[in-house]
């Protein structure tokens, strides 16, 4: 909660930093940060801690503890010990010195860690989350830039493509895997939150531990020695895509042409990329990017059996004396290729959304 004046100040320092930045805050008529976003700020940092941290940056910009305390002419040990308290929270970045977590991090960062899920606040880490992405429209900044770029784009499996040789990297899940050297394991922060919250509509369906950091992200959680986290090798990597394929989940990626930072399984009703085409009321046609691949039934082989309307998420499938794809609607996500019985469908190239930086 909020203790004091001082403390409400020290919140608006932190959150007018990060709105500063890729995705932002959540912002009321006025264009300040919400007041159930500074609420969830003051969950991560109470008042001696945003004292200290509105002095910081926000990740990858970093400030060492031996600065900070010149800066604010006080104990180097007490302020590591603050740092540090929070980095092992994962409430800060810890990287060549201390950085506030992107916005994006933010968001998440309570939900990925087991040390956290004890706290007694974790619920209203959940709802305060809830409330603000959604009732207050903080998913739209999250999904989308202000130039209006998805910020992440949908991967196709890559077993169900046709013609390889043309395939861009960035495009096709193994790819991504095999050019990335470290991988981290996390619980899938939305699916957390949901279970959570009491409100999650697949627990029976999927599972909460197949999202993927990558490169320096996965390094950066490692370093916690958290038991929610663990490293894993390329091979293990490929077969929770797999399994997450075979289940149903789509893979997302970072929306650029640059190092990608994480490989997530997401699913239809907890995922906040997704939400803004599979939810009602939380509609956004620009929430992410389409692959650059549609899918492609072979009459000869459909059967009309319906089995790839069942597992398509975006409603692009209609079966008729064949099935018949919908290519505005069809997201390029291959779910609908990957268990069809007669092998019928598969993924063509179709140049659709051009990735920024490539």
């Amino acid at each position: 909660m909020i203790s004091s004046d001082a403390h409400r100040v020290a919140l608006l320092h932190i959150a007018n930093k990060l709105s500063k930045v890729q995705q932002g805050v959540p912002k009321n008529a006025n264009g300040d940060p919400t007041g159930t976003y500074l609420m969830y700020l003051s969950l991560l940092y109470e008042e001696e801690a945003a004292e200290v941290v509105q002095h910081l940056e926000v990740f990858p910009k970093a400030v060492t503890a031996n600065a900070l305390a010149k800066k604010l002419n006080r104990d180097k040990k007490e302020i590591t010990k603050i740092l540090e308290g929070l980095a092992e929270k994962f409430f800060l970045m810890k990287a060549g010195g201390y950085a506030i977590p992107t916005p994006l991090m933010i968001y998440d960062a309570p939900f990925i860690l087991k040390r956290n899920l004890d706290r007694e606040d974790i619920k209203e880490f959940a709802e305060l989350s809830h409330k603000f992405f959604e009732k207050e429209g903080y998913y739209k900044s999250w999904e989308t830039s202000y130039k209006g770029t998805p910020r992440t784009r949908i991967l196709t499996v890559s077993e169900e493509i046709e013609d390889r040789r043309s395939i861009v990297p960035i495009e096709e899940v193994y790819n991504i895997i095999e050019k990335t050297e470290s991988f981290a394991l996390i619980p899938c922060p939305c699916r957390r939150r949901a279970d959570i919250e009491g409100v999650r509509k697949c627990k029976d369906k999927y599972p909460v531990y197949n999202c993927v950091l990558l490169g320096p992200n996965a390094e950066a959680i490692l370093t916690l020695g958290d038991p929610e986290n663990k490293r894993l090798t390329k091979e293990e990597v490929i077969k929770i895509v797999k399994e997450a394929s075979e289940l149903g989940l789509v893979h997302t990626t970072d929306n650029y042409a640059g190092p990608n930072n994480i490989l997530c399984q997401c699913c239809e009703c907890c995922c906040g990329l997704l939400a803004g085409l599979t939810r009602p009321g939380l509609s956004n046609p620009k929430a992410i990017a389409k692959a650059n691949f549609i899918a492609t039934i072979k009459a000869e082989n459909c059967e009309a059996c319906g089995t790839c309307t069942d597992r398509c998420k975006f409603g692009a499938i209609n079966v008729e004396e064949i099935a018949q794809i919908n290519e505005d609607r069809c997201m390029g996500c291959g779910l609908c290729a990957v268990t069809c019985p007669n092998e019928a469908i598969i993924m063509k190239r179709v140049e659709r959304e051009p990735i920024p930086g490539s």
